[in-house]
């Protein structure tokens, strides 16, 4: 018997894994975005079905309170914000607020998350599922795009997405991003490079839920570190929602509630 059937041979469990070493990956799931009625229009879809990574170190798995309050205020001021306007959002997971976006016809609408296969994967899914269920599916295709960003790298690969003519984006969504404290700095230059300087009415959108109440100071520190980059800070609105997590009780009202912001120049 040679060395090699010696140690790998049928029978020989030297590098046989224990049962249950390997676990099999979390199966992706899918969440659906009903559309309040009276905003719905004929020729638009009522609702939104999105799949979600199975499991994410970056939380790409969950359809948060602050994606679906993002989305159910761009969809009430569409007409606004949106229309005909380029749009980026970062660290987007299934990138609701984006679809919402496109319903209200976005010249150019840029997902992005983290660059992990997975989550941009999974995107890209939900980009080719909302095309295929619209009217002109070419169409759709081309409103988009999707992209892995890192949060504070050159922002000229963003850029390049920009319609000609574009000196930057309209709007850029941030929902329930600000929770990354550590990632503050880049994530307000990001923005700042990024958002129309040539558009009176350009913002940036920031929508977060306290999901740690005895750091919601360091979630709110971002609007202060804005102010000192040289952002106008607009406070919108705060709406009380439920936990996404079940922690301590105590805690349970500042974790129910989604605030939302502008940025402006």
């Amino acid at each position: 018997m040679s060395g090699t059937e010696y140690f790998l041979g049928e029978g020989n469990a030297l590098f046989a894994e224990p049962d249950g070493f390997y676990k099999p990956e979390a199966p992706a799931s899918f969440d659906t975005y009903e559309r309040k009625p009276d905003l719905v229009s004929a020729s638009e879809p009522g609702q939104i079905t999105l799949r979600l990574v199975g499991k994410s170190p970056l939380w790409g798995h969950l359809l948060w309170n602050a994606s679906k309050v993002t989305a159910n205020y761009l969809d009430t001021h569409g007409s606004t914000l949106l229309a005909n306007k380029t749009v980026l959002e970062l660290g987007a997971g299934a990138g609701l607020p984006s679809f919402i976006g496109a319903i209200h016809d976005a010249k150019r609408v840029v997902i992005t998350d983290y660059p992990e296969a997975d989550l941009l994967d999974n995107i890209e899914y939900n980009v080719d599922h909302y095309a295929k269920e619209s009217k002109d599916e070419q169409k759709e295709r081309e409103r988009f795009r999707v992209a892995g960003y890192i949060w504070g790298n050159d922002v000229e690969p963003l850029r390049e997405f920009l319609p000609a003519g574009s000196d930057g984006y309209d709007l850029i969504i941030l929902s329930d991003v600000v929770f990354n404290h550590s990632e503050h700095a880049k994530l307000l230059a990001t923005c700042w490079n990024c958002l129309s300087r040539n558009s009176s009415s350009s913002k940036v959108f920031v929508v977060f839920t306290p999901h740690r109440a005895r750091l919601f100071h360091r979630d709110l520190q971002f609007f202060e570190d804005a102010k000192q980059l040289g952002f106008k800070v607009e406070k919108l609105f705060e709406e009380k929602w439920w936990p996404m997590f079940e922690e301590e009780e105590e805690t349970k009202d500042i974790r129910s509630m989604v605030y939302g912001y502008f940025l402006t120049f």
